[in-house]
């Protein structure tokens, strides 16, 4: 199967994705969305439709594939021979681990795939639709809830404990290692209202469980949060939810308990902490004097950060405000390029 033929599928993959997740439709992959909440509260209809709407348009789209492609020698999607590469999936987010499925097959490698339990099914619809575009996929792929045998390389994704575990487990192998990562947004008070909305949804979207999730704000000493608590307000739906609310309230006693200064909305819990990450249904925010100060923060903490939101003239590969749950197919995890690690094999 040639790169011409890998693209070809990718993009009627992408147009099955979308044509076949139509609410209240008889299709297979349509009742796979539906149940995936029951496999993994988490995975709520419309996170999944949102993940299948990105992943869709930015990732399955044929001019996306070939302006990817066009970025390296064609020896890199020739190897003169196949390998095995594991991709052990974090499971935090609906299809995590898809770009990096993606990637193995383009390179013209096999795909090993150690599923989440919480995201298995989800995976596995789109693989099995993958195999029907293109019957040849299934001699490259396969998928498994335990450890694999017989690799050559390895891509995992995990928690810092975790990442200690693949380092010392698969040392003698070829590796990307990927540890916990937070995103932060800067916020310099002139932000428009459509922004500090576009703001919340790089916050909320996927429960603030992803990597690429606003989880801490840089904001300027003695900033008003009014304008941006009015436009966290379009995620008050967020109260419905049990797993998310049981997370908030626990939190929220916590810090009444501990008479830790917060701001509470109802849904969502907002603190001072110089911590990038925060757990779910809290967000935290440090201020800064100047912007050289917020410059100086990220390049100590660079390690730490997946994505920074913001003004880009003002903060250096920050991405606009809303994206941060959009990543392009040429936006590599951790800013590890997986095509250039695949042709080294």
């Amino acid at each position: 199967m040639n790169i011409e033929n890998r693209i070809d599928a990718f993009v009627v993959l992408g147009e099955r994705m979308l044509s076949e997740s139509i609410q209240n439709s008889d299709f297979e992959f349509e009742k796979i969305i539906q149940e995936a909440s029951i496999h993994n509260p988490w995975f709520t209809a419309e996170n999944v439709y949102f993940a299948i709407e990105s992943i869709a348009n930015l990732w399955f789209k044929r001019d996306a594939l070939n302006s990817l492609i066009a970025k390296y020698p064609r020896t890199h999607f020739t190897p003169k021979e196949s390998k095995k590469v594991v991709v052990i999936m974090a499971g935090n987010i609906p299809f995590a681990g898809l770009h990096d499925l993606i990637c193995v097959l383009l390179a013209g490698h096999r795909f090993l795939g150690k599923v989440s339990s919480k995201d298995g099914h989800l995976m596995a619809a789109v693989i099995n639709m993958l195999c029907e575009i293109n019957p040849e996929f299934s001699d490259l792929i396969e998928l498994s809830e335990v450890t694999l045998h017989g690799f050559d390389a390895v891509i995992a994704t995990g928690s810092d404990n975790s990442s200690r575990y693949f380092d010392y487990y698969f040392k003698n192998y070829p590796t990307i290692i990927r540890k916990h990562r937070n995103s932060i947004a800067v916020i310099t008070g002139k932000e428009t209202d459509d922004e500090l909305v576009q703001l919340s949804d790089d916050i909320f979207v996927y429960f603030g469980l992803g990597c690429r999730n606003v989880s801490k704000l840089m904001v300027p000493r003695d900033y008003s949060f009014l304008s941006m608590l009015k436009a966290f307000k379009t995620w008050q739906s967020l109260d419905t939810h049990n797993k998310y609310m049981n997370n908030y309230e626990f939190q929220k006693t916590m810090n009444i308990m501990n008479l830790v200064n917060h701001i509470d909305t109802d849904f969502m819990l907002l603190k001072q902490n110089e911590s990038i990450g925060s757990t779910v249904g809290v967000v935290h925010y440090q201020e800064y004097e100047k912007i050289e100060d917020v410059l100086i923060y990220i390049d100590n903490h660079r390690d730490e950060l997946q994505c920074i939101v913001g003004d880009s003239e003002l903060i250096p590969n920050a991405i606009p405000f809303g994206t941060s749950q959009s990543p392009k197919l040429d936006e590599f995890a951790d800013g590890i390029d997986t095509i250039e690690f695949l042709s080294k094999l």
